[in-house]
């Protein structure tokens, strides 16, 4: 996806940096004037990258920087110079990319193509932290499992352990299922 999402609080200013993104290639840009809106559009759609100009009506947009900065998207943050020091303070350590207004047409550029690159590193990182977030659910319900058998059954962790995987075994089941079906067997009693 290559959609972007341009917060700035002027139309003059919207206008100057969606025309820059467009000479980059980047032609799907939303472009929204409050970091209300942004925040908003952050938790229904995904981007590539999110642009922020500050200020914006609101406030500076620092917390909407960090907000956008825990979604897969590049984030830059562009100031006034005068805002700079404080931006870069408080954004160095969540991922943001701050740049001054004076920074010139090229550093934005590069600045643009840059995050870009953490955009498909972030996104492509993305599916594999989501299976190892279920593998580790996965193993936790085992575990309940494990720990009801041995409570109320009295075997031991690794009878208990052995009955769960020869049960999926049985019943081409996953593991997991066959343990939710523990779990529930002893909540309903």
């Amino acid at each position: 996806m290559t959609e972007v999402l341009l917060a700035a609080s002027g139309p003059k200013t919207r206008d100057l940096f969606s025309s820059m993104l467009g000479e980059l290639g980047y032609t799907d840009i939303l472009c929204v004037s409050t970091g209300r809106e942004a925040w908003r559009l952050l938790q229904e759609k995904s981007f590539s990258l999110v642009l922020i100009v500050s200020p914006l009506r609101e406030g500076k947009g620092f917390d909407l920087a960090k907000m956008a900065a825990q979604t897969t998207a590049g984030v830059i943050l562009i100031c006034r110079p005068i805002l700079y020091e404080e931006a870069s303070t408080r954004l160095e350590s969540t991922g943001v990319f701050v740049l001054s207004t004076d920074m010139g047409r090229r550093f934005f550029n590069e600045a643009v193509k840059l995050m870009a690159a953490v955009h498909k590193r972030l996104a492509g990182a993305e599916p594999q932290t989501e299976r190892m977030q279920q593998k580790l659910k996965d193993i936790r319900i085992v575990d309940k499992a494990k720990c009801l058998l041995i409570q109320y059954e009295g075997m031991t962790e690794e009878d208990a352990h052995r009955r769960i995987e020869k049960q999926a075994m049985d019943r081409r089941l996953p593991k997991r299922e066959i343990a939710e079906e523990i779990l529930a067997s002893y909540s309903s009693s």
